[in-house]
């Protein structure tokens, strides 16, 4: 083994060295410390502020309600909007003066907004009388509070008034018209009597009382918004309350409306073939206790629209069709199809093509307005499945013509308004859609499986809901439910 070389022979770079680090004195670790307590304190606040937030979102919103009389009502109670439980009655006590009860309620979290001003508060109890039941299912189930809500930019609330009697539900009062009708008499009218024109309910009364000076009854009526065309300056209202019965050239006569209107009493109305001008909520009318003769003749052509179009905007009336071919194949006529048909200006026919046309198939016929028509004679234009036939007749007169300057023709699906109202004429087959609610395809818009439309709505007509504008046509196809666009070439 070699001998090391001497300590003074080794070079100095070969040496380890140490590096020196100043240790933090007393104070320098009291910062440190008193800095991580901060954070663990803030962190601690901010759970804290979390966990109390949660609960008050949990407990809901508290508000009073005073009412004439609580009779029946006991904590635990329910409040029902729509049918579902919102809220739970806390207490009931009664004020001061001994002259209210005051219903201590808590709504749940998400039915705080529930606490605004205008939302109108009562004690559901059984109401059974001829032409009117409700509240059956208090009588198993307990009392519970009614409730309305006011408008959504009313200010917050947390004391209310409560009504003695539930109030008349008006659900597009804003859309609708309120006149008000005078009388000597009362003539059995109830809140919520029907109004009704040629038999049709179109409205109802929402209250009845004396003037002033007590020497008129007055009703506020209300009319629904599809109908409110109907009412002129020149319209006539009489009573159809109960029974009429008289004596004529042909024996004894009875004249009775619905077991509603005897019970209940009613209000009917007419408006002359030269109608007045349109009247705004308000107006007031005699109301008298039976019609002249005249007014049952009236037969005036006002165009009525719906609830979900805006005013003056008429609704289409498509007809019913039967296409029929001479071979039935299977038990139930396999070969027959059923749908609504749109009568177009210059004696056109607008609908599916299954319906308008013979599709190659010999000795096919429509049944339409109680006519029959030859489908294997060449009069239709088809476009994809849609179709237009011409016709040597006008099948419903001028009052179901729908006008070509009324059809929109969208080629992009882009374009589809956002709101849109399918109907096949009537107001309980017509129902509101919206495109997000559909499938966007550029030939095709595909229907939402959810939404309530089956073969019955085969051929229904879909208007925009902006401006009433006919834009499309349901099919009911083996994919489903679908609209097709208009096509410009049919109305051309």
């Amino acid at each position: 083994m070699p001998n090391p070389a001497p300590e003074s022979q080794i070079p100095e770079s070969e040496f380890p060295t140490a590096h020196i680090v100043a240790s933090a004195g007393p104070a320098e670790m009291v910062g440190k410390l008193r800095s991580r307590l901060w954070g663990i304190t803030l962190a601690c606040l901010a759970i804290a502020a979390a966990l109390v937030w949660a609960e008050f979102r949990s407990t809901g919103t508290q508000i009073e309600i005073a009412f004439a009389d609580g009779s029946g009502l006991v904590p635990g109670d329910m409040v029902r909007y729509r049918g579902i439980d919102v809220g739970a009655v806390k207490s009931v006590v009664l004020n001061a003066d001994l002259d209210q009860a005051i219903v201590t309620v808590e709504l749940n979290a998400e039915s705080a907004p529930l606490a605004r001003e205008g939302t109108r508060f009562w004690i559901e109890r059984p109401d059974i009388r001829l032409g009117q039941v409700r509240g059956l299912d208090t009588l198993m189930g307990g009392r519970y509070v009614g409730v309305i809500p006011g408008p959504k930019d009313a200010p917050w609330a947390n004391h209310f008034e409560g009504l003695s009697d539930p109030p008349t539900v008006v659900e597009n009062i804003f859309d609708g018209l309120e006149v008000v009708l005078e009388s000597s008499q009362r003539y059995g009218l109830e809140r919520g009597s029907p109004v009704s024109y040629r038999g049709v309910e179109i409205g109802h009364v929402i209250s009845v009382g004396l003037t002033n000076n007590s020497s008129r009854v007055v009703a506020r009526t209300f009319i629904q918004g599809e109908y409110r065309s109907l009412v002129r300056e020149n319209t006539r209202f009489w009573s159809n309350s109960g029974i009429d019965l008289r004596f004529g050239i042909h024996g004894l006569e009875l004249d009775a409306e619905t077991l509603a209107t005897i019970a209940a009493g009613g209000v009917a109305m007419a408006t002359p073939d030269v109608p007045g001008n349109r009247v705004a909520t308000g107006h007031r009318f005699e109301l008298v206790k039976s019609p002249r003769d005249e007014w049952l003749r009236w037969q005036p052509h006002l165009a009525i629209g719906s609830a979900l179009l805006p005013e003056n905007v008429p609704i289409p009336q498509p007809m019913l069709g039967v296409s029929r071919g001479e071979k039935q194949l299977g038990l139930f006529g396999g070969r027959q199809r059923r749908g609504w048909i749109l009568v177009l200006e210059n004696e056109k026919l607008l609908g599916p093509a299954d319906l308008l046309t013979a599709e190659d198939e010999e000795n096919r016929e429509l049944e339409i307005s109680g006519k029959t028509l030859d489908l294997n004679i060449p009069e239709s234009t088809t476009s994809h499945r849609l179709a237009t036939r011409r016709i040597a007749e006008n099948l419903s007169g001028n009052d179901s013509v729908w006008p070509a300057a009324r059809i929109r023709s969208i080629t992009d699906g882009a374009n589809l308004p956002a709101e849109l109202v399918v109907t096949c004429g009537t107001d309980n087959l017509t129902i509101p859609l919206s495109t997000d609610r559909m499938e966007i395809q550029k030939d095709q818009w595909k229907i939402d499986p959810a939404i309530p439309l089956d073969v019955d709505w085969h051929g229904a007509s879909v208007l925009s809901a902006e401006d009433g504008y006919l834009i499309g046509i349901v099919l009911h196809t083996p994919d489903g439910m679908l609209i097709d666009p208009i096509p410009i070439e049919l109305i051309e």
